[in-house]
């Protein structure tokens, strides 16, 4: 044992004047008394002695002295052989992730709780010299606290990590933690965690020692790997890192699939896989409640045997969408995982004005829109309820706002639309003349039109040349002839977006092909900014790219995200994707370009500040507003790792489970414990019965 401050030793000085007092001499006071009869005794008693006769105390003076020396030795910090060599830096790891909030049905604690205990008497064992730092290992790796040699600020914010209802993060903690501390000799890493990670049962192994032919294969896998990276990655084997094990094995019934995709016969239909799993030892009753905005639409009873899956696809219908939950007994330990959710999106109707010329029968045109479910064509009368205009063999005079659809284009575009130079009158678009049976040999196959459409060598009878006025808008070529002539073109425009067709449906062969159809309703996905497709749910803790058409846009916009308590942050918006990083709770986020002081876009309604503040203080009345899709496009996020749902605890001894000397505190503590007994003891002894 060593002293880290032998100068603090000076305050052994202080036993000298407590000597003192204890050999004092007693001096007796002159008073004028009536008799001396009874004072005689007392003289006697009082009568001045030899040095070692006033040490009549001497127990408690062993006692005070004793109690000195505790103190100032404490104050020299001594420090055992373990520690006498140099100071230590103590990276503390918590895993707040989803399986941390199961409760412990003994304690009513979640593992959260107990591992915040475990680290907060951990981060006290601090002492002289020693550096600390905290990282929490949840949804995504944070660093709380950095390197501080200040234990308090560390304990406190261990009192305010809070639950993730993400995957663990705990080898990319443990990575960033030796960045943290890059010197090994002084860096000590321990990991509180109940295990929830993949293939739990090998942290037996990696924390144990590993036999002979272990090692060989793991140095024969890391062959290439330098020790630079070796220092630094996530392997929770090495001699700096000590797992704490946290918790105890619970039963527990799960979600672990939970996603929905477009229907391939029904165009207002899905299709629900759906998938439950019992990570119990024993077999368990369990149901399935699927309802539809809060509507109930199904209830499958379960009866699983011990760790036995429920797969099942479910098909359905919704044209007004909305959000499908589907949710579990809420009777075991973890209750995150039993709810999941998904997001079906509104299949409205379609009005459709469409406008004939008198010389274009547009047959095949009239049967597919017929054949679409959702398109309903309107009369003259009812104009005014149009979304979409679709002129075949006919250009109207003016381009009408919204999404417009020419097919069979007979003549130049009109001369008066958003954008044109009046003073030259320069038409939209300029026609050339029909060409004799035109291939298609190009096309552009990233074009969201073009999805699932192959229409190379097809023969598109009355082809004309299209070239589109720069004034009208964006435009893309999706199809060009093998002599280079452009035949389809996009358009996009901040009043709506233009398709242009030149050929004859009714003379040419694409009707009769089965591209013809899909190419019309994915005409009716891109004219009303819909991919078609349902958008899946994402996972906690997995950052995506959501696809996102908000319009015409510059290259990379900012939008804001919603989440499921009403908290707001900002998105990245490029070429059509909005990209989320990891996501840390579980629920419905709204994605939407209006702020808060901006004026709403297509007519939808923005929330005000006080609806915002009411979603954050109301969380009952929020999940309704927030599941009605009221504040933008909806996302839903779930928890659907296996891994956070098995909630058994690897059994780790104390040799396999700390491979590093187990964190003890200093003797100092001891010391100024055995201090304070030594004063109870004192008092006990000898100032109790004097007072008495």
């Amino acid at each position: 044992m060593s002293l880290a401050s032998p100068d603090k030793l000076l305050w052994l000085m202080v036993a000298l004047p407590i000597i003192g007092f204890y050999i004092l001499k007693t001096r007796l006071r002159r008073r004028q008394v009536s008799t001396l009869l009874f004072w005689e005794q007392v003289f006697e008693q009082k009568r001045q002695r030899s040095l070692w006769q006033n040490l009549r105390h001497w127990v408690s003076l062993l006692l005070q002295l004793a109690f000195v020396g505790f103190l100032g030795f404490a104050l020299a910090d001594p420090l055992w052989n373990s520690q006498a060599d140099r100071g230590q830096d103590l990276i503390l790891v918590i895993d707040n992730s989803a399986s941390m909030g199961a409760i412990n049905p003994d304690t009513q604690q979640t593992r959260l709780e107990e591992a915040r205990s475990k680290a907060s008497d951990m981060a006290s064992t601090l002492r002289n010299g020693d550096n600390i730092a905290l990282i929490t290992a949840g949804t995504s790796v944070r660093v709380v606290v950095g390197m501080s040699d200040f234990a308090p600020t560390v304990v406190e914010a261990i009192e305010q990590i809070k639950l993730t209802d993400g995957p663990t993060q705990v080898r990319d903690a443990v990575a960033a933690a030796r960045r943290l501390a890059s010197d090994p000799e002084r860096r000590r890493i321990v990991v509180f965690t109940d295990g929830g990670v993949t293939d739990r049962d090998r942290l037996k192994a990696e924390s144990s020692n590993e036999s002979d032919a272990d090692q060989e294969s793991r140095v024969a896998q890391d062959e290439s790997t330098t020790p630079e990276d070796v220092a630094f990655d996530g392997r929770l084997d090495a001699d700096d890192v000590r797992l704490i094990s946290v918790g105890q094995t619970l039963d527990n019934v799960a979600i672990t699939t939970f996603q929905v995709r477009r229907s391939t016969v029904d165009p207002i239909g899905y299709s629900l896989l759906v998938e439950v799993k019992n990570f119990s030892e024993d077999p368990v009753e369990n149901r399935l409640t699927l309802k539809l905005n809060d509507v109930l639409a199904d209830v499958i009873p379960l009866k699983l045997q011990a760790g036995e899956s429920y797969r099942t696809q479910i098909d359905a219908t919704s044209q007004a969408g909305g959000v499908l939950t589907g949710e579990l007994k809420d009777d075991d330990a973890l209750l995150i995982d039993n709810v999941a959710r998904a997001i079906l999106p509104e299949r409205p109707e379609i009005p459709v004005h469409l406008v004939i010329g008198d010389e274009s029968q547009s047959y095949y045109l009239n049967r597919v829109l017929e054949s679409i479910p959702l398109v309903r064509i309107v009369d003259q009368s009812q104009i005014d309820q149009a979304k979409l205009h679709i002129f075949a063999g006919v250009v109207p005079d003016a381009i009408p706002d919204g999404p417009v659809l020419f097919v069979d284009i007979p003549a130049d575009g009109p001369k008066q639309f958003a954008g044109a130079d009046e003073s030259q009158g320069t038409p939209a678009w300029r026609i050339g003349e029909a060409m004799e049976n035109p291939i298609i040999a190009k096309q552009e196959t990233s074009s969201p039109l073009l999805r699932h459409v192959q229409l190379q060598n097809v023969i598109l009878a009355g082809g004309r040349d299209i070239a589109v006025n720069e004034q009208l808008g964006n435009a893309t070529t999706l199809l060009e002839t093998a002599t280079g002539a452009t035949v389809c073109v996009s358009v996009e425009r901040e009043q709506g977006r233009i398709l242009l067709l030149a050929s004859d449906l009714d003379s040419s062969d694409l009707p009769l092909r089965i591209a013809f159809p899909v190419l019309m309703t994915n005409a009716m996905n891109w004219f009303f900014r819909e991919t078609g497709e349902i958008r899946p749910a994402l996972a906690t803790g997995i950052a995506a790219d959501v696809p996102w058409d908000i319009g015409p846009v510059e290259e990379t916009t900012l939008a804001r995200m919603i989440g499921p308590a009403g908290d707001e942050s900002p998105v990245t918006v490029k070429d059509g994707f909005a990209k989320l990083g990891a996501l840390s709770q579980t629920g419905v986020y709204h994605l939407t370009t209006e702020s808060k002081n901006q004026t709403p876009i297509d007519g939808q309604e923005q929330p005000t500040e006080a609806e915002l503040t009411e979603v954050d203080q109301e969380s009952s009345t929020s999940a309704s507003d927030l599941e009605a899709g009221s504040l933008g496009e909806a996302v839903a996020v779930n928890l659907t790792d296996p891994n956070e749902s098995d909630l058994r605890v690897p059994e780790l001894s104390d040799d396999a489970s700390a491979p590093l000397p187990p964190a003890s505190r200093s003797p100092w503590f001891y010391l100024v414990l055995a201090a304070c007994g030594l004063v109870i003891a004192e008092w006990a002894l000898f100032q109790r019965r004097v007072v008495a």
